[in-house]
């Protein structure tokens, strides 16, 4: 934090306009300024670190990396960090002035730590690993070091690896609540529940009030099909990454502790996945089986679509204010308030309906004869959640990794993709037939009409295997190996849906083998009559 007000107004006018100059992008402007008090008072620090920050800006790395190792303070980030934040869109500025600060001091622990975080920010685990297998050649090493080598190998798929490394972490300080949790969410994605059960509870006994330790605990025991022990935890999520959310005064209870909805309004809002309200969906004609009026609010794509839904009084979109309710609850609380536990998930289907005269209007655009095979390769990216990005990356693939089922003999190809990943389709063989209407659909009404005269999806983990599979249409899931919890462990069926397959790779990252044997499923389901 600058105190700006230190030593008088001058001071505050000359680093306040530097500051502002920064923020606006004018850093020429930002050095004079704060070189004009740094003359006059060399000792002052914030001075020095915005004159750093100003030439680094500036691409000047020599020049600025002893301002900012002057500047930096023990306990606090390193002044590269600051860097990162005022540049977001440079990341190789960036690394290129840690990499001038580091060549001033070499040794300093701190400073290569900050890199390796930066370097896992930006989405470039291989160097942040690298950076931290020289840091951590001496024994034993940080603490914070191997738990953040044990997450950049997380992100690289080398789970036994990261394991181990956070095993370290925790060796050295026992009392770190997050080395704990991030071993319980590598322990988890091996399906080694029993000791990862015993590492959340470990963090959650150290930090109990920390949104992501509660959440991640959730995560674990929902994927071992704990469901009934993990609601509760789940319910963290709302306070992790300033969500907002509706007053939890309001949040519905569990329906058992309620004596009667009749004549209550329940409101149902969407929280950030398509694929996750898509899901839930299936509650809300149960609300209205108790009596509620339901109300759905969700995003325009979703509102044709849901007005399909049995007991849905109204359905609301932004920028709509929410309406008089009685209780609220986002849809991933839904089966928390119904008390699901595997056995009791409600799986009939379809819950949602495509429109038959929408369906038959875009029946004209699809392959005429063959097998309609929908095909889509990749999720939502949502760059705007922390980490988000590497799960995505984790889940979804290239277009040209399904060649394969181009291959199949009396298969059409329909694209369901969205997004900027549907330019990939250009990358299918030359002869692959890709039958491309989902361009024009302006809604998931529209998709799910396009759907309807389908044979088969075939999907990574995204909302459109959901759309597929509350339909009620045949779906071949491309898992990855850190599957989601929804879709268990161990298992080839859903109970969320019983239309679904899933066929999960066998290792971190590797599709080849789940996509032949999705070829060979829709080999054999071509073969049959139609």
């Amino acid at each position: 934090m600058l105190n700006l007000m230190a030593q008088g107004p001058t001071r505050a006018a000359r680093l306040s306009a530097s500051v502002a100059a920064l923020e606006s992008g004018r850093f020429a402007e930002a050095e004079r300024e704060a070189g004009a008090w740094e003359a006059q008072d060399p000792t002052d620090r914030d001075a020095t670190l915005l004159r750093g920050l100003a030439l680094a800006a500036r691409g000047a790395a020599a020049q600025a990396a002893p301002l900012l190792q002057a500047a930096a303070r023990p306990g606090f980030g390193h002044p590269c960090r600051d860097l990162a934040r005022l540049l977001p869109g440079a990341p190789d500025l960036v690394a290129a002035q840690f990499r001038a600060c580091r060549h001033i001091k070499p040794k300093d622990e701190a400073l290569a730590l900050a890199y390796a975080d930066f370097l896992r920010d930006a989405h470039r685990p291989a160097a942040a690993a690298a950076v931290l297998r020289a840091l951590l050649r001496r024994a034993p090493g940080p603490a914070a070091g191997h738990k953040l080598f044990g997450m950049a190998l997380l992100d690289l798929g080398d789970v036994t690896a990261a394991i181990a490394a956070l095993r370290r972490a925790t060796a050295l300080d026992p009392r770190d609540a997050a080395a704990w949790s991030n071993l319980g969410v590598a322990l988890k994605i091996e399906g080694r529940f029993a000791e990862a059960f015993v590492a959340h509870d470990r963090a959650v006994a150290l930090a109990p009030a920390d949104a992501q330790v509660r959440l991640n605990r959730a995560v674990a025991r929902l994927r071992a099909g704990d469901f009934t022990a993990a609601w509760a935890d789940y319910e963290y999520r709302l306070r992790v990454g300033g969500r907002q959310a509706l007053p939890a005064a309001t949040l519905l209870p569990a329906l058992d502790t309620l004596a009667d909805l009749a004549g209550r309004t329940v409101l149902a809002w969407h929280e950030e996945g398509f694929g996750d309200t898509l899901q839930f969906a299936r509650y809300l004609p149960l609300l209205a089986a108790r009596g509620a009026r339901v109300l759905a609010f969700v995003p325009r794509e979703l509102a044709r679509l849901f007005a399909t839904l049995d007991g849905v009084a109204e359905v609301l979109t932004p920028p709509a204010p929410a309406p008089a309710y009685d209780w609220h609850c986002p849809f991933f609380s839904l089966p928390r308030a119904f008390g699901t536990a595997v056995a009791t998930i409600p799986a009939a289907v379809p819950y949602l309906r495509a429109d038959r005269e929408e369906a038959a209007c875009w029946s004209g655009q699809l392959p005429a004869e063959g097998l309609r095979v929908g095909v889509a390769w990749a999720g939502q990216a949502r760059p705007w959640l922390p980490g988000f990005s590497t799960l995505d990356a984790s889940r979804s693939m290239a277009a040209a990794t399904l060649a394969p089922l181009a291959a199949v003999p009396g298969v059409r190809l329909v694209s369901l993709q969205k997004g900027a990943p549907a330019g990939q389709a250009r990358d299918l063989p030359a002869g692959a037939i890709l039958t491309d209407p989902i361009a024009q659909a302006a809604d998931f009404a529209a998709t799910a009409a396009i759907i309807a005269g389908l044979d088969v999806v075939v999907s990574v983990d995204t909302a459109v295997a959901h759309l597929a599979g509350a339909l009620g249409k045949p779906v071949f899931l491309l898992d990855r190996y850190d599957n989601c919890w929804r879709w268990l462990a161990e298992r080839e069926d859903s109970p969320w849906y019983p239309t679904l397959r899933i066929f999960r790779q066998p290792r971190m990252g590797d599709w080849a083998p789940v996509v032949a044997r999705v070829a060979a499923a829709v080999a054999a389901k071509a073969a049959m009559p139609l």
